[in-house]
C-alpha cells in the first residue's frame, strides 16, 4: 500500500511535468514555424530582388517571388515587385493585372500606386496614369512624387493651364523644389508659341437644297497665363455670303480654376451681329472638371441668352462629357443636352470619338448661330484626330442632323476637315 501511495505521489508530479514540457515544446514548434514562414517569405523576396537587379533574370525573380507569395499571399510589396519585372519586359497587361489586384485590396498602397502610374505612362495610357497620380494625391496630399507626376502628365496631355496650376501648388508648398522650378520654366517656354488652324465644313441637305459651306482660319497664341485665339470665319448659306470675326481666351485664374471668354462680330445676316460668352471651369477630384457659363447672341435687335453647364470625366484612356443648354424665351424655356465619348490612343493628339445631342437648341457654340425656331432636333457624329508629325494635326468629323420646324423637317449630313500646325519652334 505504501509503495502504491509512493508511486501515486511520484507519478502526479511527473505527469504535470510531462504535460508542461509538452505544451512548451508544441508552442516552441508553432512559434518557430510561424517565424520560419515569415523569414522564408522575406528570404525568398531578397533572393528574387537579387536575381532581378544583379543578374537581370526576371523569370527566376518571379519564380522566387511567387513562392514567397504562396507563403504570404497578402505581402503586397512582393506583388508590386512582380508587376514591375513584367513591365520591364514589356508585358504591361500582365503587370497591370497584378497591380489592380493589389489596389483592390489596398487602394492606398503607395508603391502600388507609383508602379501603376509608371506602367500606364510607359503604355502610352496617359489619361489613366493621370487618374492614378490623382488617386495618389488623394491619399498622400503632400507627396511631391505624385504631384510632379501629375504635372508632367498634364503637360503631355496638352493641358498646360492645369499643369501650370499643379506646378505652382508644388512650389507653394516647397519653394526649394528645383525639379518643379525646371518644369515650370520649360512649360512657360513651350507655351510661348503660335499655332495656325484651318477648317472647312460642308453641310449637304436632303431634298436638293443648296449646301451650306463654312471655312475658318484661326491663330492661337499660347502664353503662361493661358491661350488666346483669334479667328475669322467665312460662311455661305441661303445663297448669301458672310464673314464673322471673333476672339477666344482661356485665362488661368488660380490653381484648378480657369475661364473661357468669347466675343464675336459680323455684319452678315447669316451670323449674329455680335455675341459674347464666358464659362468657369473647376477641376474636381478623380479627374473630373465642371463648367458653368452663359452665351448671348444678338441677331439685329433680338437677343438670345443661353445658360450652359457641363461635366467632364477622364477615366483611363477615355473622356466622357455631358452638357445641358437652357434657353429662356417669352414663349417658354427650351432645354437641350449633348454627350460625348472620346478614346485617346496613346496621347491627347490621337483620338476617336462619338457625339450625340437632342433638344431644341444647338448642341455646341457653332450651332448656336443657326435657327432657334426649331421644335425638336437630334444629331449624331463621329470625329477623329491624328498627328501627321510633331507639329501638325489632321482632324475630321462626319455628322447627321435631324431638325423639326413648325411646317417642315430638315435632314443634313455635315462633313468637316481641319488642319493645325505650330509655326514657331518648340
Amino acid at each position: 500500500m505504501m509503495h502504491m501511495m509512493h508511486a501515486i505521489r511520484f507519478s502526479a508530479p511527473c505527469g504535470w511535468l510531462t504535460l508542461t514540457l509538452g505544451t512548451a515544446l508544441v508552442g516552441l514548434i508553432l512559434g518557430t514555424s510561424s517565424t520560419a514562414v515569415a523569414q522564408s517569405s522575406d528570404s525568398l523576396f531578397a533572393s528574387a530582388r537579387l536575381a532581378a537587379f544583379e543578374t537581370g533574370d526576371y523569370e527566376r525573380a518571379r519564380v522566387l517571388a511567387y513562392r514567397a507569395l504562396a507563403r504570404s499571399p497578402n505581402y503586397h510589396g512582393i506583388r508590386v515587385f512582380v508587376a514591375r519585372t513584367l513591365a520591364w519586359e514589356g508585358r504591361r497587361d500582365s503587370a497591370r493585372a497584378e497591380l489592380r489586384s493589389v489596389l483592390r485590396e489596398a487602394p492606398n498602397h503607395y508603391e502600388g500606386l507609383k508602379a501603376m502610374v509608371d506602367v500606364e505612362s510607359w503604355s502610352g495610357r496617359h489619361q489613366s496614369a493621370l487618374e492614378y497620380a490623382s488617386q495618389g494625391l488623394e491619399y498622400y496630399p503632400d507627396n511631391s512624387h505624385f504631384a510632379e507626376a501629375r504635372a508632367t502628365l498634364l503637360q503631355g496631355l496638352n493641358r498646360p493651364e492645369a499643369a501650370r496650376s499643379q506646378l505652382t501648388a508644388i512650389l507653394s508648398a516647397d519653394p526649394s523644389n528645383e525639379s518643379a522650378k525646371a518644369e515650370l520654366r520649360s512649360l512657360k517656354g513651350e507655351q510661348m508659341r503660335y499655332n495656325v488652324s484651318l477648317s472647312y465644313r460642308h453641310d449637304a441637305f436632303r431634298g436638293g437644297r443648296a449646301p451650306w459651306r463654312f471655312g475658318t482660319v484661326a491663330l492661337r497664341r499660347s502664353t503662361p497665363i493661358g491661350s488666346i485665339i483669334g479667328r475669322m470665319q467665312y460662311g455661305r448659306r441661303f445663297s448669301t455670303n458672310g464673314l464673322k470675326f471673333g476672339i477666344d481666351a482661356y485665362p488661368s485664374l488660380t490653381s484648378g480654376l480657369y475661364a473661357y471668354v468669347n466675343a464675336g462680330v459680323s455684319r452678315s445676316s447669316i451670323f449674329p451681329n455680335y455675341r459674347v460668352g464666358g464659362s468657369l471651369y473647376k477641376s474636381l477630384p478623380w479627374s473630373t472638371t465642371a463648367e458653368v457659363g452663359t452665351r448671348y447672341l444678338n441677331f439685329g435687335g433680338s437677343g438670345t441668352l443661353i445658360y450652359t453647364a457641363s461635366l467632364t470625366k477622364y477615366y483611363g484612356s477615355y473622356m466622357f462629357r455631358g452638357g445641358a443648354f437652357v434657353t429662356p424665351s417669352e414663349s417658354g424655356t427650351s432645354v437641350s443636352g449633348n454627350g460625348m465619348v472620346r478614346r485617346y490612343l496613346g496621347s491627347s493628339r490621337l483620338y476617336v470619338g462619338v457625339n450625340g445631342s437632342f433638344g431644341t437648341s444647338p448642341p455646341d457654340k457653332d450651332r448656336f448661330e443657326e435657327n432657334f425656331r426649331r421644335t425638336r432636333s437630334w444629331s449624331v457624329s463621329a470625329d477623329a484626330q491624328i498627328p501627321l508629325n510633331y507639329r501638325t494635326l489632321l482632324g475630321a468629323s462626319l455628322g447627321y442632323d435631324f431638325e423639326e420646324f413648325p411646317s417642315r423637317t430638315q435632314r443634313r449630313v455635315s462633313t468637316t476637315v481641319s488642319l493645325s500646325f505650330d509655326v514657331s519652334p518648340r
